[in-house]
């Protein structure tokens, strides 16, 4: 017996054809459809103006690189609404995690003795070193994000640019902290 094939609308068939077709002006009926519907979902989990905002530019963005895959189990507007819910949990998640490891790395650990000193600033030169090796921007944007605490919306408004930018370039340095062997 063949699976069954889930019951779609004629709208669904037709915005969902037209998606994968990379039709842009299909893209802003979808989007003029349910924007306000996400953004509502993700304010409703974090609680956030700012999350909410980016959730519903992240939603869409995945909506149209995944264009030509989705496969519907239900309604286009079931699907939009699971992202929306999806993506706003792995917010909280990710907002958990860094509120967690500011906790943890807030205040360093008196240093005991001469060899945790030296070790210590030996630690600092060499993080300093790596962030020499980045990008003046990226290096910018990294300092004030985890020296001055900067929020990444206040960084974006002093410097002009866009908050996914400022995601970027911090990811960008984290990530090369991260690949050096210590």
């Amino acid at each position: 017996m063949a699976p069954e094939l889930p019951l779609l609308s004629n709208d669904d068939i037709y915005l969902l054809t037209g998606l994968a077709q990379g039709d842009a002006m299909v893209f802003r009926l979808i989007y003029q459809a349910y924007e306000r519907r996400i953004y509502n979902i993700a304010f409703y989990y974090t609680d956030s103006e700012e999350d909410a905002e980016d959730i519903v530019q992240d939603v869409f963005t995945s909506l149209w690189l995944r264009r030509e895959k989705i496969e519907l189990k239900g309604s286009l507007e079931n699907y939009i609404t699971r992202c929306a819910k999806y993506t706003a949990f792995f917010y909280l998640k990710m907002r958990q995690k860094k509120k967690q490891a500011t906790e943890h790395a807030a205040i360093p650990q008196a240093l005991d003795g001469p060899e945790e000193h030296v070790r210590y600033k030996d630690m600092q030169a060499y993080l300093h070193h790596l962030l020499e090796s980045l990008s003046h921007k990226t290096r910018e944007i990294f300092y004030l994000s985890r020296y001055c605490g900067l929020t990444y919306a206040d960084i974006a408004s002093r410097m002009e640019i866009s908050v996914k930018t400022v995601e970027y370039h911090v990811s960008l340095a984290l990530r090369k902290i991260a690949s050096q062997k210590i």
